[in-house]
């Protein structure tokens, strides 16, 4: 692991303990109540946190069924296959999501309710008295201006990403045309 700034399931963490601490005002019972509850919305909230969407939880428990477990990883790779047969050899199965498309995802939903934001905004602006809608304006002005961020921000990142995938095609087309002339060296 080069670095990580996951802090891991607080919200599972927090809702357990939470809803153990309530859950004792009604005896062992309550107390297993109150925990299982604060781990369901914890965990709720972990998930939403991840941005793992439905999709892939469908697929994922599809494959995942009793006496089977799962190893869940943000790794970067050049190449799928080694881990794919590796993986497929011990019977398992790799479900992978690339992270600029679970970015991508990110940004589309900050984006919408940012925009849902504005509209709202629009709606009370054409309601408001004067000296009530100068505020609205400078609201929408300031959600405006950080979607136009974001979208530049995302634009940056694309750009960024094309470039290193330009860059790792260009490494392998260089070590592909040094192997062919190796082996066109061994074959003379």
């Amino acid at each position: 692991m080069k670095q990580s700034d996951d802090p891991g399931p607080l919200g599972t963490l927090v809702g357990t303990s939470l809803g153990s601490i309530i859950g004792l005002l009604g005896g062992p019972a309550g107390l297993a109540i109150g925990a299982a509850t604060g781990m369901v919305a914890g965990s709720t909230v972990d998930l939403n946190n991840a941005r793992i969407g439905d999709d892939f939880i469908d697929d994922v428990l599809k494959k995942l069924t009793p006496s089977k477990f799962a190893v869940v990883a943000e790794i970067q790779e050049d190449w799928t296959t080694p881990a794919d047969t590796r993986m497929e050899a011990i019977g398992g199965t790799v479900f992978r999501r690339a992270l600029s498309e679970v970015n991508d995802t990110v940004d589309d939903e900050d984006t919408a309710a940012m925009r849902a934001d504005i509209a709202q905004f629009k709606a009370e602006h054409a309601k408001a008295r004067a000296d009530r809608k100068a505020k609205l304006q400078e609201k929408i002005n300031q959600l405006d201006s950080k979607i136009q961020a974001q979208l530049e921000k995302a634009k940056e990142r694309r750009v960024a990403a094309q470039q290193r995938a330009q860059a790792k095609a260009q490494i392998l087309k260089t070590k592909a045309a040094a192997l062919k002339a190796k082996a066109a060296e061994t074959n003379i």
